[in-house]
């Protein structure tokens, strides 16, 4: 058991990396939508 340890421990590391790091580029796409949702609206509400 205790030879397998670090090769879990550290594809679960791993995974939990890859993990953190989509939902912080998904956090920012969705961020970055809002704002240009936000300048559309602005936008139309100047053309009235």
């Amino acid at each position: 058991m205790k030879e397998h340890f670090w090769s879990v421990f550290w594809a679960y590391m791993i995974g939990w990396g890859v993990f953190f790091f989509y939902y912080v580029t998904v956090a920012r796409r969705t961020a970055a939508l809002g704002e240009q949702i936000e300048r559309l609206k602005n936008s139309l509400n100047r053309g009235k």
